[in-house]
């Protein structure tokens, strides 16, 4: 069980998120802050973004989620006993959206 919701996590994030960056990562989505959900955010943002190819603010926003959403999972799986494998599991999580 985590002690702390996504939201609180976020804020908790050193260094902290922009402030008027944080209410896009919560729009995302609610859930767990481990590796398996971040991810899942992440990919759902960067499909969002595949979406809408072109340069504008809400793109840029998009990909800028899934890189945050993706970083953190990767963190996430960093604090696992078997990293190898997290990271193996995510790759293949993107590889399977993407391929």
């Amino acid at each position: 069980m985590y002690e702390k919701t996504l939201e609180d996590w976020l804020q908790d994030r050193t260094p902290p998120i922009p402030a008027p960056f944080l209410p896009r990562l919560l729009e995302n989505g609610i859930g767990p802050p481990e590796g398996t959900h971040l991810s899942a955010l992440g990919v759902e943002a960067l499909s969002r973004a595949l979406e809408k190819p072109g340069r504008n603010r809400e793109t840029a926003f998009e990909l800028l989620a899934a890189d945050a959403f993706l970083t953190y999972a990767c963190e996430a799986v960093a604090q696992e006993a078997d990293v190898g494998a997290g990271l193996e599991g995510l790759l293949e999580r993107l590889g399977d959206r993407f391929n």
